[in-house]
């Protein structure tokens, strides 16, 4: 999946949950740099409601089919929507990295 993909999931998600997140525009062709999500602090600029935070969560681990292990959303090493998009997109992609096949001696 791609990471412009991903991030206007992600943005999706969090502008539905956390009403102070302007939402993406939503008009073809009409662009959304008025603001800038990928440098946006989650905690305490956008919701410092820990609730919030663990709905959010759990919708991006559904929509992404990951989890987050260690750190949350607006947690630190966490805290803009960039940091998240990063976390998400090296979750997703990893997973679809295949393993070499084994090599197999037929001598």
């Amino acid at each position: 999946m791609h990471r412009q993909r991903i991030r206007a999931e992600v943005v999706e998600i969090l502008a539905n949950k956390l009403h102070k997140l302007p939402a993406p525009a939503t008009v073809p062709g009409e662009d959304d740099d008025e603001h800038d999500y990928d440098a946006q602090v989650l905690r305490p600029e956008i919701t410092d409601n820990h609730l919030d935070i663990a709905e959010v969560t759990m919708d991006l681990e559904d929509a992404f089919g990951i989890n987050f292990e260690d750190v949350l959303p607006g947690d630190a090493g966490m805290e803009t929507i960039g940091k998240v998009i990063d976390y998400i997109d090296r979750r997703v992609n990893a997973v679809r990295v295949k393993p070499a096949a084994k090599k197999h001696d037929d001598e």
